[in-house]
């Protein structure tokens, strides 16, 4: 910004803002009151600048606050999860093996997604002076995302696969039990459905999420070049 107020004040024709009159060959007072009128307008662009930083700034640090709030809604729902599956675990007669591995399963993504995306991160982060090194952390935390995505996945799909089978093994001794045996095919049938459908949102959360980092890089790589310019 300061390299467009690099203006000469040795103009031919000076115009008084006041009284809308023109004089060639301004004198030293004149020069003055435009030197005066310039440092007021840089001041004011200065302040300006800052401004949008800051409102930059925030927005940035806005715009990762949903994957907290996520990350809080599925520590919320683990044990109702928890509850639900041992239920279904207690009436179908699923292993205990199969219990408990899906528990350690969510244990350990939110645990991921907790080291991810909000232990790595500090309000300090989203300060003028670290835009630099956040955007190397923003960096890190796209690769272990995907480092996640590529573990989590297929053993969610294992999983899927296995509760099935159990499932599907639990028919012959439910034949005598119209409800429990019609029970075991829909949930098959909905678990089928319910797969599909949560590894799609998985992938579409998962896509966010990056999304959202790369909006937050592209505003540091904006505010950096802004920099380059005022320096250049």
């Amino acid at each position: 910004m300061k390299k467009y107020l690099n203006i000469t004040l040795t103009q031919y024709t000076f115009i008084n803002m006041d009284t809308n009159q023109k004089y060639n060959n301004p004198s030293n007072a004149d020069i003055d009151i435009i030197r005066q009128q310039m440092d007021i307008l840089r001041a004011k662009l200065e302040n300006q600048e800052i401004v949008n930083e800051r409102i930059m700034l925030s927005a940035m640090k806005r715009s990762m606050s949903w994957i907290k709030k996520y990350i809080i809604f599925e520590l919320c729902l683990l044990p109702v999860l928890a509850i639900l599956w041992y239920g279904l675990k207690a009436y179908i007669g699923l292993s205990w093996f199969n219990y408990f591995f899906l528990l350690a399963m969510l244990v350990v993504d939110i645990y991921a997604d907790y080291r991810i995306n909000l232990h790595s991160m500090s309000d300090a982060d989203y300060q003028r002076n670290n835009l630099i090194e956040t955007m190397r952390k923003l960096m890190v935390m796209k690769r272990q995302r995907a480092l996640q995505m590529a573990i989590c996945m297929p053993l969610l799909v294992v999983w899927l696969l296995w509760t099935g089978v159990e499932s599907w093994a639990m028919l012959s001794s439910a034949a005598d039990d119209s409800f429990k045996y019609g029970f075991i095919q829909g949930g098959l049938l909905g678990g089928v459905i319910g797969g599909v459908v949560g590894i799609y949102v998985a992938f579409r959360i998962y896509h966010k999420m990056q999304q959202t980092n790369d909006e937050v890089i592209d505003s540091i790589n904006s505010l950096t070049a802004a920099d380059m310019e005022d320096k250049a």
